[in-house]
C-alpha cells in the first residue's frame, strides 16, 4: 500500500487491525543485501510500491564459454534476494506475452567490488594482484593451485568496457564481516582479456560461478537477439520487477584473441608475421597437434597500425602474414625499425574476434 503520511523511507507491512480506523504495524525495509555489504543497482528497476517487499539483484550475463555446454547456454543469470523466494525468470520479444524461460531455486553468491581492480597479467598466475569484494551472502574457500587450473573457484566481474571478466583464485580470506580478499589470481580466463585490461571499479557487479547461476535457456536462433526479461516469485509473494532488456549468447560464440605475436625482417627486406590461434573450447589437452578450430574455415583480420591509424587492413586464411618491404614503404615512407599490428580470428556468428595487439621489432 501506499501511504499518504508518515515518515519517509521503505518499510514491510508486519500487521494490520482494522477498528474505527486501519491500524498499521510496519519495520523499515533496506534492499536486498547481507553481512553489511551493498547491493549492487547493476540493473535499473521501475519505481515500484513499497508493498511488493521483492527487491532482488539481478544479472543476466552474456558469458564466455567455460565450461561444457552448448554456446547458447553460457546466456545465464544470477538472481539473489532477501528474503528468498525461488524465482521465475520470463522473456519477451515485446512487452507482453511474457514466457516462463529459467527457474532459479537458490540465491546467486553475487556482489560488489570493495576496491578497483586494475588490468593485470594473463596466461599465468598473479602473485601481487588481488580483489576485494563484499558478498551480499555466504562465503568463499581457498583452493590449491591445481584445483583452481582445473576449473574450481571462479568470479565474474563486470568490467567497464561492460564485459564478464572470468578470474580463478587460490586463497579467499574474510578480513571483514562480509569483506573478502580473493589472491593467487588467474586473471583473463576463457578469453576474457578485453574485459581484463579495462579493469573495474567500486561497486562493480562481481558474481561466484557456481550451480546457483542458471542458464536462461536460449534457442540457438535467440542468440544475439534483443529481449525484454522479468523476474517474478513462484509464489506471486509481490509483482514481477522489470522488464530488463538483454542480448545474450554472443560472447560464447566470439572468436577469441590469438596469441605470440612475432615479427622477423627476411633477407629480401620483407616481414613475416606469425601467431598461434586459440580455441574456446576442447583446447586444453596435452596431445601433439593443433587444438580444433572453432570456426567452419580459418581467417584473420591484420592491421597494421601508425598509433592508432589503420595503414593496411588484411584478411588471411592462415596464422602468418607476409608483409612486403613494398608494402611498408608505400604505408610509412621508410623502412621501421618496430611495427604495430592488431589481429583477430574472424567468426562464423561473431565476425570480429578479440583483438591481439602488439609492437612488434622488426629491426
Amino acid at each position: 500500500m501506499t501511504l499518504d503520511e508518515g515518515p519517509d523511507g521503505t518499510f514491510l507491512i508486519t500487521r494490520i487491525e482494522d477498528g474505527a480506523v486501519r491500524s498499521v504495524e510496519a519495520r523499515g525495509y533496506v534492499a536486498s543485501g547481507g553481512n553489511g555489504a551493498p547491493v549492487s543497482m547493476a540493473i535499473s528497476r521501475p519505481r515500484r510500491h513499497v508493498s511488493d517487499g521483492f527487491d532482488p539483484v539481478v544479472h543476466l550475463m552474456d558469458l564466455p564459454q567455460y565450461e561444457a555446454g552448448d554456446t547458447a547456454g553460457f546466456a545465464r543469470a544470477a538472481v539473489f534476494s532477501r528474503p528468498w523466494h525461488t524465482v521465475m525468470l520470463s522473456s519477451s520479444a515485446g512487452l507482453d506475452g511474457y514466457r516462463a524461460r529459467a527457474r532459479l531455486d537458490q540465491p546467486a553468491q553475487t556482489g560488489v567490488l570493495a576496491q578497483a581492480l586494475l588490468p593485470g597479467v594473463s596466461g599465468r598466475f598473479d602473485p601481487a594482484g588481488v580483489v576485494v569484494l563484499d558478498l551480499h551472502f555466504g562465503g568463499l574457500s581457498s583452493a590449491s593451485t591445481i584445483a583452481v587450473l582445473t576449473g574450481q573457484n571462479r568470479i565474474a566481474v563486470r568490467a567497464q568496457n561492460g564485459i564478464w571478466e572470468v578470474i580463478g583464485f587460490c586463497m579467499a580470506e574474510e578480513v571483514s564481516a562480509g569483506r573478502w580478499q580473493l589472491s593467487g589470481l588467474l586473471r583473463g580466463l576463457h578469453g576474457t582479456e578485453d574485459a581484463m585490461m579495462a579493469g573495474a571499479v567500486p561497486g562493480a557487479a562481481t558474481v561466484v560461478l557456481n550451480s546457483t547461476v542458471k542458464a536462461l535457456g536460449l534457442a540457438t536462433s535467440e542468440v544475439g537477439q534483443e529481449m525484454n526479461w522479468i523476474t517474478e516469485t513462484t509464489g506471486q509473494v509481490a509483482g514481477p520487477v522489470g522488464p530488463f532488456s538483454f542480448v545474450g549468447g554472443l560472447r560464447a560464440e566470439t572468436p577469441i584473441a590469438p596469441v605470440h605475436l612475432k615479427a622477423w625482417r627476411q633477407e629480401t627486406g620483407d616481414v613475416r608475421f606469425s601467431w598461434t590461434r586459440r580455441a574456446r573450447r576442447d583446447a586444453d589437452h596435452w596431445l601433439d597437434g593443433d587444438i580444433a578450430l572453432d570456426e567452419p574455415q580459418e581467417r584473420y583480420r591484420i592491421d597494421i597500425l601508425d598509433g592508432a591509424a589503420i595503414m593496411r587492413s588484411i584478411e588471411v586464411s592462415q596464422p602468418d602474414y607476409l608483409y612486403s618491404v613494398s608494402d611498408e614503404l608505400a604505408d610509412f615512407g621508410a623502412v621501421q625499425m618496430a611495427v604495430s599490428i592488431r589481429v583477430q580470428q574472424v567468426g562464423a556468428k561473431v565476425a570480429q574476434g578479440v583483438a591481439a595487439s602488439a609492437l612488434l621489432a622488426v629491426g
